[in-house]
């Protein structure tokens, strides 16, 4: 996590906690249980001491009736979120995606005589994971000739989407990216690389709270959801409520990309478990199940 675990001498309440803790889990989905008051008070006293707060009550006030709440609630997001993200992350599902996925999709849309792919990457962060599926597009060398392919990133965090948006990025970003790939998909630039226009151009960012169907007006329907890595911090009703998004936002047939810590087993079971060698995909039935 980004936020300094650094102890500015304000205690945070037993009620105080409640209050946060609500607060963000109604309006983000993300949840911290008991165990984890100590890590919410590190997270946001940063926050108290930058406003001139004098307790967690006073910050929760400012977060719920403050003129700036909206901008601070923004502020608050990027303390509170998980942006470790890298390039290529989890080979064994993007295999899938490029060699089963896409030559499925592609089949289907030929089929009916359409020639566009919708691609969603939920919690998108600072974008490596929407780039890496336009690389996997790009690569795949099936979709240059009168073809739509587009891919959509969406996150809550705005100053992340800013980075993503820039498409300059690291060595930490680059950890699981092939010298082959480094060359084909980035130029340098600074003390960094850059991803290059023929793959940005087939992303776009757009700020969004992933429990909010309004956050995917304009996307819908899609052919595959990636969301991964990011329910592990939501709490049961909140995937609960972010699984059914993800079944209404599916096209018929459409897929949905879970980080390997996540399962849909106890949650829906209104998709399709696909099992393949080190990963499993989950798909939503091309007809109503009855």
């Amino acid at each position: 996590m980004k936020a300094p675990h650094v102890d500015h001498g304000v205690d945070l309440t037993e009620e105080e906690f409640r209050l946060l803790r609500d607060f963000v889990h109604e309006r983000f989905g993300l949840y911290f249980d008991g165990t984890q008051r100590s890590s919410l008070k590190a997270r946001l006293a940063p926050r108290l001491a930058l406003l001139g707060l004098l307790s967690f009550e006073d910050y929760y006030r400012h977060l719920r009736f403050a003129p700036d709440r909206a901008a601070e609630q923004q502020r608050m997001v990027s303390h509170l979120t998980n942006n470790e993200t890298y390039f290529f992350r989890e080979e064994a599902q993007l295999q899938v995606f490029s060699s089963h996925v896409l030559p499925s999709l592609k089949e289907r849309r030929s089929k009916a005589d359409e020639r566009a792919l919708r691609f969603v990457s939920v919690g998108c962060s600072t974008g490596e994971e929407a780039l890496t599926l336009a690389m996997i597009l790009f690569d795949s060398g099936q979709f240059f000739w009168g073809w739509d392919v587009r891919v959509t990133g969406l996150d809550v965090d705005e100053a992340a989407l800013e980075k993503a948006a820039r498409g300059t990025y690291h060595q930490n970003s680059l950890r699981a990216v092939s010298p082959s790939q480094l060359e084909r998909h980035f130029v340098s630039e600074g003390s960094g690389v850059r991803v290059k226009d023929s793959i940005r151009k087939l992303v776009s960012f757009r700020p969004g709270n992933l429990l909010d169907p309004r956050s995917y007006e304009g996307v819908a329907p899609v052919d595959a959801v990636f969301c991964r890595n990011v329910l592990i911090y939501f709490s049961d009703e909140s995937i609960q409520r972010a699984v059914r998004i993800f079944h209404e936002i599916l096209a018929p047939g459409g897929y949905l990309f879970l980080g390997h810590a996540e399962s849909l087993a106890r949650v829906t079971s209104a998709f399709t478990p696909i099992r393949f060698q080190g990963a499993i995909v989950y798909q939503r039935p091309e007809r109503q199940q009855a």
